[in-house]
C-alpha cells in the first residue's frame, strides 16, 4: 500500500471513530470525498454509508440517466403486469376448482355453449341464403334494363348496395361465431387440464 493510501486510510478511521456515521462518495471531479455529512447535492456515482466501526451499512445509488430511469420504470412496469397476472391465474383457479367437480362437467358447459352459437349461427345462414336471393333478383332486374337501353332507377342501385351491404354484415357476424366455436372448445381444453392439475386424477 502506498504511503498516500496508507494516510488516507488513517484519516478515514479516524473520522468513523469521532463520528456515528462516515459518508463515501466520489466528486464531479472524480475525487473520492469523506465526511460525517452527506453530499449536499446528491452524488452522480452514488455514495456509501460507513458507521463508527468502518463498516458499510447502506450502498445509495447515484443519480441515474434517462435510460437507466426508463428502464427502471419499465422494468417497475413489467413487474406490476406480471403480479396482475399471478394475482389473476390465482382468482381463476379458485373460481375453477369451485366450480367444478371434474372435467365432465366442463364438457356439459362447452356443449351448452356450443349449441346455442351453432344454433345463432344456422339462424344468420337462413339470413345469408334469403338476403343473396334478394340480391340475385335486384342484380337481375338491373342486367334486364341494361339490355334494353333502359335507365336503371338510383333507388334500385341503392337497394343493391345495401343489400350487398347486408350480406358482408351477415356473413362478417358469421366468421365471428365460427371463432367463437373455436375458442369455447380450447378454453374447455384448457379448463379440463387445469382442474385435473389442481384436484388430481379424480378429476377425470
Amino acid at each position: 500500500m502506498s504511503r498516500t493510501s496508507l494516510l488516507i486510510l488513517m484519516l478515514v478511521c479516524a473520522q468513523v471513530g469521532a463520528a456515528d456515521r462516515l459518508y463515501k462518495w466520489v466528486d464531479a471531479n472524480g475525487k473520492v470525498q469523506y465526511s460525517d455529512k452527506p453530499p449536499m447535492q446528491p452524488a452522480e456515482k452514488g455514495m456509501t454509508e460507513i458507521n463508527n466501526r468502518g463498516m458499510v451499512v447502506k450502498q445509495i445509488e447515484g443519480a441515474l440517466t434517462p435510460e437507466q430511469k426508463a428502464a427502471r420504470e419499465a422494468q417497475a412496469e413489467q413487474k406490476k403486469l406480471d403480479d396482475q397476472k399471478m394475482v389473476e391465474a390465482k382468482r381463476r383457479d379458485r373460481a375453477l376448482a369451485d366450480s367444478f367437480n371434474n372435467v365432465r362437467e366442463i364438457d356439459a358447459i362447452r356443449d351448452r355453449n356450443l349449441d346455442q352459437v351453432q344454433a345463432s349461427i344456422k339462424s344468420d345462414q337462413q339470413r345469408l341464403d334469403a338476403t343473396n336471393h334478394r340480391l340475385d333478383v335486384f342484380e337481375k332486374q338491373v342486367a334486364t334494363m341494361e339490355s334494353k337501353k333502359k335507365k336503371v332507377p338510383d333507388d334500385l342501385r341503392a337497394d343493391i348496395d345495401n343489400t350487398k351491404a347486408e350480406v358482408a354484415k351477415l356473413a362478417a357476424n358469421m366468421k365471428k361465431k365460427q371463432d367463437e366455436i373455436q375458442q369455447i372448445k380450447d378454453k374447455a381444453d384448457s379448463d379440463k387440464q387445469r382442474l385435473v392439475e389442481l384436484k388430481g386424477p379424480s378429476a377425470k
